[in-house]
């Protein structure tokens, strides 16, 4: 058969398969590039060889088994001249070879494992240690009983530089998937991480200073191997404001604040390091003392804060992290932003259209584990829209609640998929770079 016999639907199987292969040899790349690391070593390079030989051949095997014969073709052409109507519309579009990616390794994992793949914890919670500083045997235990999706490092986690880079090190070898290695980095006074001082956010005037300090702090954090920053915020806030957030928002005009958070991303995710906004919609309104609750109304919202969320949307922000607070004036009763599917299903994906990772607020704090227990608010979460469920008060409870509630039909596997995608999409942005 020559080649410009092919039908289009047998080119677009080919296109297919082409793809499927090449994500392949990506991920065998992959797990090279992890087994040559000195805590992987010979064994896991023969047992990633030998997975990928055997998807290879899979796919070469369809590849011949597939092809249709002469008269199948013949009956494929004669019906596809049959039709009428619009032929673009019978257009099968092109599939994204990150997602197939992306697919194929979600396929190797139980249900079990990306449940747990949506929760990004302490190092304490799992460990069961006061304060963790290495990461030894008891590290490598606790990933391989609870394989999560990533860990929330502290200050008080942070000794030296040259600890902090082992551990994480140590941390990033044990796990058998890969982890978001998080901390809460932001411009200011403070000397955290061994990363020194900057000017605080507030005293940023141009989007040049944004990116100089966000430059370093990601040059540093990169260096130790962490590849998620809760920051920048987000929020814009008057003196008058929220007094939690003064100093750290870029003032209180959402459009001179927009190009500065921006630039704040762009730093962050040009060293591989996924931003993640903090809070949605919005804390500037928020008085402190008289509760968590954020009395803008949507029409407000709409003409402040969300104009910084829309930039850096538009920008390809990894992440968004949803606040705990209150926001009757938009849900219309007393459910926290980060339960409610008003604000991530129908405002922050619907109306703004950000497609990527969800992340809830803690779901430690008091205005969460006040009212609901870990394994609801964990539910909760989820049904609203969260793909990641960011530091409960019990990780295990919150993990065990969201298996029952899809054992009985409330989370269904389907959903718990749409997470895991959106999550390893972000996890594996950058795996074919430089694959043609």
């Amino acid at each position: 058969m020559k080649k410009e016999e092919l039908t289009s639907r047998e080119k677009r199987r080919r296109r297919r398969i082409r793809s499927q292969i090449t994500a392949y040899v990506t991920l065998l790349c992959l797990i090279i590039m992890a087994g040559v690391g000195v805590f992987f070593g010979v064994r896991a390079i023969i047992n990633g060889l030998k997975a990928y030989d055997d998807k290879v051949s899979g796919a070469l095997s369809e590849a011949e088994t597939s092809v249709p014969t002469e008269a199948e073709n013949e009956a494929i052409q004669s019906s596809q001249e049959s039709q009428t109507g619009d032929t673009a519309s019978a257009i099968e579009p092109e599939i994204d070879p990150l997602d197939e990616l992306v697919s194929a390794l979600l396929q190797e994992m139980t249900l079990e494992e990306k449940v747990a793949g949506m929760f990004i914890v302490t190092p304490e919670s799992i460990t069961g240690v006061g304060k963790v500083v290495q990461a030894g045997e008891g590290t490598k235990t606790a990933l391989a009983e609870n394989p999560i999706g990533g860990i929330l490092y502290t200050e008080k986690n942070f000794k030296s530089e040259e600890q902090f880079l082992e551990m994480l090190t140590n941390t990033r070898a044990y796990s058998e998937y890969p982890l978001f290695l998080a901390v809460q980095r932001e411009p200011g006074s403070v000397d955290t991480f061994g990363i020194p001082a900057t000017a605080k956010a507030s005293e940023m005037t141009s989007s040049e200073d944004v990116k100089t300090a966000f430059m370093t702090i990601a040059e540093k954090l990169a260096g130790y191997g962490i590849n998620m920053n809760i920051a920048p915020v987000a929020d814009v806030v008057s003196e008058e404001g929220n007094t939690s957030l003064q100093g750290r928002t870029y003032g209180s005009d959402a459009a001179t604040a927009a190009p500065l958070v921006n630039a704040a991303v762009e730093a962050l995710q040009e060293k591989e390091i996924s931003a993640v906004l903090t809070k949605f919609p919005g804390e500037g309104s928020i008085n402190p003392n008289q509760g968590m609750t954020i009395t803008k109304t949507m029409e407000e919202l709409k003409n402040s804060e969300f104009l910084t969320y829309q930039m850096a949307i538009q920008n390809g922000v990894d992440c968004i992290m949803v606040s705990n607070a209150k926001a009757p004036e938009v849900i219309g009763d007393e459910t926290p932003c980060s339960l409610s599917s008003v604000i991530i299903q129908d405002t922050l994906r619907n109306s703004l259209g950000f497609q990527g990772v969800v992340m809830s607020d803690k779901l430690s704090d008091s205005t969460i584990t006040s009212k609901y227990s870990d394994a609801e608010a964990a539910v909760a979460a989820i049904l609203a829209g969260a793909d990641i469920l960011f530091v409960p008060a019990d990780y295990h409870k919150a993990y065990e609640g969201v298996m029952q509630a899809i054992a009985d039909g409330t989370i269904t596997e389907e959903r718990i998929q749409e997470s895991l995608m959106r999550i390893y999409r972000v996890k594996y942005k950058h795996a074919l770079d430089n694959v043609e």
